[in-house]
């Protein structure tokens, strides 16, 4: 009995640990919309109503309408809804709150997602994607702890459900370790699991691939010991989290090619050996409704479905096959053999465990393998068909792989349970059993520090094989220091403590949904409209900095070009995010200062198709801005194609990331019009110009008067 308590020390670490820590972290990006669903479904079932008409409504704390409100930001009765403003602690709120209410009044605690503009209704005109049980899921631990409760924050108490779903299966994986390795087994893998980084650090902020992981591995456990224990009630168990990770993800649908191959050995071998089938009556009616309850629970917690089932589930799979089918560009490096294996997911896997994780692991799988040869044991085929599943299937020929392998998470738990196995292969060695111990205690210590250092961004962590996040870097691979929004909150906490009052801040790239706005100070002024560039208007910009494609496009690049940053955030001297203040002191000196320059040239030319503008500057200068004049009337508005490319010896031409259809940042920042079109550049060496519309007839052709803008001092 005391060894079955010591298995629960880890996972009760894990969940403490994951608690204390979860103020230290920011969302997913994908998250405001999972938590606005969750929270619309939720109000629906507990009162049958589809809006928030009947809660008060709090006035807005930005000056504008922020950009992913759709521009409506007071749909209902009681005033404008982008952003609730819900107690918190500290005086810059009390302060808020006291001027906005009579003290006394203001006693409500509604979350900032819910909100007017996605209400249920709004919700189900857009549903077809990912199933909502994780959504709701997080809705009632905010309905509980925040609302009900007031003892978590709003973004906390929704994070607060994958903390506890990821503590089930640090539990689950700790006890059926123990079950078939032992104890010290058992703690070895519940804590590597617990310390394993992309696992620790997503189970604060994705809403969806720790809960999932978690639902995906209770699924096989429980599966496991209904069968090898005869019981019925685990198979329902089994059963009801098979539901909740189909409520979740569809990566369930790949557990059969887990269980199943396991199930016929273990039946296969049970009848050789005792003459009989190692199924009770119970069991095999549990098997029976084991999908159907997986299924309804789905159905009943997804109002989308009920109107039309079938017509909803095809839209369901035809999402999932536009999202899991194709290989994106920046893999086609790593794909082998003429089939076109994707080797990517296994060389991500190699490059962010940790080593003595990875170790440990790999001697587990060889033990694993030793184990069902030799000894005809059960248990390690069942990890290793529930580690190399997700694997195959997502390096799987044409099979859609991006962001690392956050998506296929489930991996995770069984290369746990593998580190617990390659411990127990380890301590045979009976001599030098205390020294071996200590010698893998030791090392996940060391692991345990290496996520300590880079706290709270352990997700971008690579280990000394591909030379850290540097060598990562260095190496290109793709999605290397994207923290998926989550390094958003630590710029906000820099700017709480170190912006002036009534600082105005914005995302060059992001939506503001990147960042709750009772995250931030009261008093800072939260919209992507306080862009201002050139104008160097004193707000402050801040943005993730990785190698992805928006990088390139001016709004960010004038900030990370003229400007030196007023905040870095870094892992070993990596930036993931970067702050700006734009003002005249923060702009680089060979920047500050920008001229009129007269083109040698100017001919409007047809090429292959269509015609184009084409400029000669006769030198080469640092661009920074063509604006042409043109005429409206007898010409066609320039359609959503065209471009602009950059040349410094009419030779070699690089197209710019920027179309020419639509301004590149807000208008009042630019002069742009229906006459006067603007295309920015962050100071960039060009001699020859190209505006290519690619259509006839371009407004951008008729009477145009151009004038180009570069560095007077070249950097």
């Amino acid at each position: 009995m005391r060894k079955k308590i010591w298995l629960w020390v880890v996972p009760l670490l894990f969940l403490l640990m994951g608690i204390l820590t979860l103020k230290d972290y920011g969302i997913n990006w994908d998250e405001p919309y999972h938590f606005m669903r969750g929270q619309a479904y939720l109000y629906f079932f507990m009162t049958g109503k589809k809006d928030y008409l009947s809660l008060p409504k709090y006035p807005r704390l930005s000056s504008q309408c922020p950009d992913w409100a759709k521009g409506n930001c007071s749909v209902s009765p009681g005033g404008a809804t982008d952003i609730l403003s819900s107690p918190q602690k500290g005086p810059i709120y009390e302060d808020a709150v006291n001027a906005l209410f009579p003290k006394g009044l203001f006693k409500l605690w509604r979350s900032s997602y819910q909100h007017d503009v996605y209400d249920f209704n709004s919700i189900m005109a857009v549903e077809g994607g990912h199933p909502p049980l994780n959504d709701i899921m997080a809705a009632f631990t905010n309905y509980v702890f925040y609302q009900r409760l007031h003892i978590m924050g709003d973004i906390e108490s929704h994070h607060l459900f994958e903390i506890l779903s990821s503590f089930l299966i640090v539990a689950g994986v700790g006890i059926i370790t123990y079950f078939n390795f032992g104890l010290f087994s058992a703690l070895v893998a519940s804590f590597s699991l617990s310390i394993y980084p992309l696992f620790f650090s997503e189970s604060h902020f994705n809403i969806k691939d720790p809960p999932d992981a978690a639902f995906f591995g209770l699924t096989i456990i429980l599966f496991y010991f209904g069968i090898i224990k005869k019981n019925w009630k685990f198979i329902f168990a089994s059963s009801i989290f098979a539901g909740l990770a189909l409520g979740t993800k569809l990566n369930i649908v790949f557990a059969p090619f887990v269980v199943a191959p396991w199930l016929m050995y273990f039946l296969i071998r049970g009848y050789i050996k005792y003459k009989k089938i190692l199924l009770t009556k119970k069991v095999f009616v549990a098997l029976i409704f084991f999908i159907p309850i997986a299924l309804g629970l789905v159905y009943a917690f997804w109002p989308y479905l009920w109107k039309d089932p079938l017509g909803s589930v095809m839209e369901v799979l035809r999402y999932y096959k536009q999202i899991g089918i194709g290989t994106p560009v920046e893999m086609t490096s790593y794909l082998v053999t003429r089939w076109k294996w994707n080797t990517y997911p296994l060389i991500w896997i190699i490059y962010t465990t940790q080593i003595p994780i990875l170790v440990l692991s790999i001697s587990g799988i060889l033990y694993s393998i030793y184990l069902i040869l030799f000894k005809k044991k059960d248990f390690p085929l069942l990890v290793l068909f529930w580690l190399l599943v997700p694997i195959i299937r997502i390096s799987w020929p044409n099979a859609g792989s991006y962001g690392g392998v956050r998506h296929i998470m489930e991996f995770v738990p069984p290369l746990a349970i593998t580190v617990g196995i390659g411990a127990a292969f380890i301590l045979k060695v009976k001599r030098l059993k205390i020294i071996l111990g200590t010698l893998i205690v030791t090392s996940l210590l060391f692991a345990t520090y290496e996520m300590v250092k880079i706290h709270p961004n352990e997700n971008v962590y690579f280990n000394q094989i591909v030379g850290g996040l540097p060598g990562a870097r260095a190496k290109n691979i793709p999605y290397w220091g994207n923290t998926y929004g989550n390094v958003y909150q630590q710029g906000a906490d820099w700017l709480n403590k170190n912006a002036e009052p009534n600082a105005r801040l914005g995302f060059p790239i992001a939506t503001q949904a990147n960042l709750s706005r009772n995250k931030l100070r009261t008093d800072i002024d939260f919209a992507n409209s306080s862009w201002s560039g050139t104008n160097r208007s004193g707000e402050y910009e801040m943005e993730m900095d990785l190698e992805w494609p928006l990088k390139y496009v001016y709004s960010f690049q004038y900030y990370d070009v003229y400007l030196n940053p007023v905040y870095v955030v870094s892992v070993e001297g990596v930036p993931l995010l970067k702050v700006w203040k734009n003002d005249l002191e923060h702009t680089k000196p060979e920047f500050k200062n920008e001229i009129n320059y007269i083109p040698k040239r100017i001919l409007i030319r047809r090429n292959v198709t269509n015609k184009e503008i084409y400029v000669d500057m006769g030198k080469e200068i640092y661009f920074t801005r063509i604006s042409i004049q043109h005429a409206t009337k007898g010409c066609t508005p320039q359609a959503p194609i065209g471009y602009l490319v950059l040349s410094e010896d009419n030779k070699i031409w690089k197209r710019e990331p920027d179309p020419i259809y639509t301004p590149q940042v807000p208008v009042t920042a630019t002069g742009w019009t229906d006459s006067n079109f603007v295309y920015l550049s962050a100071g960039k060496k060009a001699r020859y110009i190209i505006i290519d519309p690619q259509m006839e007839n371009s407004c951008l052709l008729s009477n145009p008067v151009v004038r180009i803008q570069g560095l007077k001092v070249l950097p």
